[in-house]
């Protein structure tokens, strides 16, 4: 959304802050197609890491939202995005490849803003959806 303010000499484009992100996905392509939607979005400023390693170094100087895979190769993103929110951010979101509702259920329960299947793995034993 852009709005002109007018001023006595000209007109100033006015942007409000947009929101910033880090994306916590250990698959690059999954991690890229995030960040890509994050920006078609209006976000301006993404972090990407792959790994729980990785992110926390970046917890303690908060965005607007972490996007974290909840199956990590070093841990749960559900963890993680337990100690940004500990940490003042504000919003987060998980992302799993296995339709899981009790999971889902926790990860709610934790705080979590919203849950997203992508549908790329499925549970051992459970039909495909």
């Amino acid at each position: 959304m852009s709005v002109l303010l007018e001023q006595p000499a000209s007109l100033v484009a006015y942007r409000p802050n947009k929101p910033t992100a880090m994306v916590v996905v250990a698959d690059p392509r999954v991690r890229s197609t995030v960040t890509r939607h994050l920006w078609a979005l209006g976000v301006r400023d993404v972090i990407e890491a792959s790994s729980i390693a990785e992110a926390r170094p970046r917890i303690g100087n908060p965005r607007d939202i972490c996007v974290a895979d909840v199956h990590l190769p070093d841990g749960s993103g559900l963890t993680l995005l337990s100690e940004t929110r500990a940490a003042g951010w504000p919003n987060g979101l998980a992302l799993s490849a296995a339709d899981d509702i009790g999971a889902v259920r926790n990860a709610l329960a934790g705080g979590v803003k919203g849950y997203v299947v992508t549908g790329t793995r499925t549970n051992i034993g459970l039909p495909t959806r």
